[in-house]
């Protein structure tokens, strides 16, 4: 294959491989980390929003409408194992609204790990929040709405699939397969995984994400040429509206950032 455009849709640091790198960060800090990074990067860096759960969501609400209108912001980040929170309690729906509207994609972590810390942002990441079925329900309340199940689920990989397979609006990215595969039974590689994805959710549903996933796990999976394209980079730029940023155009309606 001739080298494609690659977006690494799921990571927490820039992906020097990657053409395109979007930040999900977690917490505020993070967060506006990830705004000044893509300002001054505005062609490489794609920056999503986390919000904060714990705050009056119309407060939440105005801070999110500001980092779309001054920061390019693209997606929300939810990390439900230390929000402690489900994809479908309804004090989110305000945040669903906006992002129905303004087509920004929701993007929820699913699966159980252990990152070799069991305390982030001050509170204990608690797994029970990391099942992804409770996006079943919000998928059909925003049928609008695009949503991205993280790490094609983790070990709730069978949910996930289901999901993406059910609904037009759910999508799936292969972050941190590296970590899940070896844990499952039989273990799998990441190419294992990205192969079955695609043969029961459909390659535009996957989007290549990183976190120790690399460009060659998609590669080696046993999909066509057309599907690889799609997973590196293409399924991204038509999610969040990259064209003018992939053909390195100038339209802020294309995807450029706007400036402070």
């Amino acid at each position: 294959m001739e080298k494609n455009l690659i977006v690494n849709f799921h990571e927490h640091h820039v992906d020097k491989e990657a053409d395109i790198t979007v930040l999900l960060p977690v917490g505020k800090d993070n967060s506006l980390k990830a705004r000044q990074m893509a300002k001054e990067n505005p062609s490489k860096i794609i920056p999503f929003h986390y919000v904060d759960v714990n705050n009056p969501m119309d407060d939440e609400l105005r801070q999110l409408k500001r980092g779309v209108e001054r920061w390019g912001v693209k997606s929300v980040k939810f990390q439900p194992m230390d929000q402690h929170i489900y994809p479908s309690d309804k004090k989110l729906y305000p945040i669903y609204e906006y992002c129905e509207k303004m087509g920004l994609v929701v993007t929820w972590h699913a699966g159980v790990v252990d990152l070799g810390h069991k305390y982030e942002q001050g509170v204990p990441m608690l797994s029970k929040y990391c099942d992804p079925i409770h996006i079943d329900e919000v998928a059909f309340d925003f049928p609008d709405m695009n949503i991205c199940i993280a790490h094609l689920g983790g070990n709730y990989m069978y949910t996930a699939l289901v999901l993406a397979e059910k609904h037009e609006n759910v999508f799936l990215d292969t972050a941190f397969l590296c970590f899940f595969g070896p844990r499952f039974f039989p273990p799998a590689t990441p190419s294992a995984l990205i192969t079955h994805a695609v043969n029961v959710a459909g390659e535009d549903k996957i989007l290549y994400g990183g976190e120790g996933v690399t460009p060659k796990d998609v590669l080696d999976a046993d999909i066509t040429d057309e599907a690889k394209i799609k997973i590196l980079g293409m399924n991204a730029v038509k999610l969040l509206g990259l064209q003018g940023i992939a053909s390195g155009g100038n339209d802020k309606k294309n995807g450029t950032f706007l400036e402070l």
